[in-house]
């Protein structure tokens, strides 16, 4: 096969795109940085004053009614003397249940006010721990030094979600664990209401008579709905893209970043581990207005495990292991060496 080479203008235009990228990958993480520095995860699901302990209570209540199978999938009773970082600490209701399991725990997160408000949870608990501000695709730990890396969530709205997981399995130690939760696409929240519902809202929300029906379609508030409104005046091609109706209507419309994976793309992510397991979980009753409630568990979580917002994957990371075939070797490799010296 003959070689070739790059002309200088074909690698000064990949080096300029290259460029390019990176720039708008680093601005995005900042607009991202910079919206969860404002709205730290599940902050405003409580009117308790913020770093008290009514506060950190109240938070914890919601989390896990609203997230029932949370603490059994994550398993933190197995958690004693591990080393557990958590990428992505939020207010730092799985960090308190890793540090009473007896794990030593680490928080790294994008933002100061995470950062900050599991400190302070830690400290009114008498809790150690170790928190720092750091990025998920440039984890600054070295190889090798984590039992488990636990994610709820966070991965899904950082612009590289591949190179978070290659940093997860780097730090991970041989035999340690992974458990990340992204969002899934082939969910019912995605396919069903974001794709239509949602869409569909945001043609009424173009006018006043429009406003005043959406209102009855969701539980945003009047001030969200006017925010989207907002934006729609402004943009409205950009508005009703897919992916910005995705980033719109999961965690406020103002969100920067939002993905969504499939089993199919989850197993391609996490395709360096072995022993991959995915399952999807977290039905919203909402999304079937008037009768979700009305639904016996049982189905809510047979509806999840189909059709579930929340794709839990969980995977190991390969242990190092010698091959009976290498010791066989190194046998071999003796016998010789003796027959030699004798």
């Amino acid at each position: 096969m003959r070689a070739t080479s790059a002309s200088p203008s074909s690698l000064s235009g990949a080096l300029a795109h290259e460029a390019t990228s990176s720039f708008s990958s680093l601005g995005l993480k900042k607009q991202i940085q910079s919206f969860w520095q404002h709205s730290p995860c599940d902050s405003w699901f409580t009117n308790e004053q913020p770093r008290t302990p009514a506060f950190y209570k109240s938070l914890d209540e919601h989390r896990y009614n609203v997230h029932r199978r949370l603490l059994s999938t994550v398993g933190f009773e197995k958690c004693n003397g591990l080393r557990v970082l958590e990428i992505g600490c939020g207010c730092g209701s799985e960090a308190e249940r890793f540090a009473r399991a007896g794990a030593q725990y680490t928080a790294v997160d994008l933002t100061n006010a995470a950062v900050s408000l599991t400190q302070r949870r830690f400290e009114l608990a008498g809790l150690s721990g170790q928190f720092l501000q750091g990025d998920a695709e440039n984890l600054p730990f070295a190889n090798a030094c984590f039992d488990l890396v636990y994610s709820h969530g966070v991965l899904r709205h950082t612009p590289d979600t591949a190179r978070a997981i290659q940093e997860v399995y780097r730090v991970l130690r041989p035999g340690g664990r992974a458990v990340i939760m992204l969002y899934h696409s082939n969910s019912f929240n995605y396919q069903i209401n974001l794709r239509v519902v949602r869409r569909f809202r945001a043609h009424l929300l173009r006018s006043k008579a429009g406003f005043r029906l959406a209102q009855m379609i969701g539980r945003d508030s009047v001030e969200e709905l006017r925010r989207h409104a907002q934006l729609i005046h402004q943009d409205p091609h950009s508005y009703f893209d897919m992916q910005n109706v995705l980033n719109r209507n999961t965690d406020g419309p103002d969100n920067p970043l939002s993905q969504v994976f499939s089993r199919e793309s989850a197993h391609s992510l996490f395709c360096q581990f072995q022993n991959i397991r995915t399952e999807a979980m977290f039905w919203n009753p909402n999304w079937l207005p008037g009768v979700g409630k009305l639904l016996p568990r049982v189905v809510e979580d047979k509806l999840a495990s189909r059709w579930g917002w929340h794709l839990w994957i969980c995977a190991e990371k390969q242990r190092i292991e010698f091959t009976t075939e290498l010791v066989r070797a190194e046998d071999s490799n003796i016998s010789d060496l003796e027959a030699l010296a004798a």
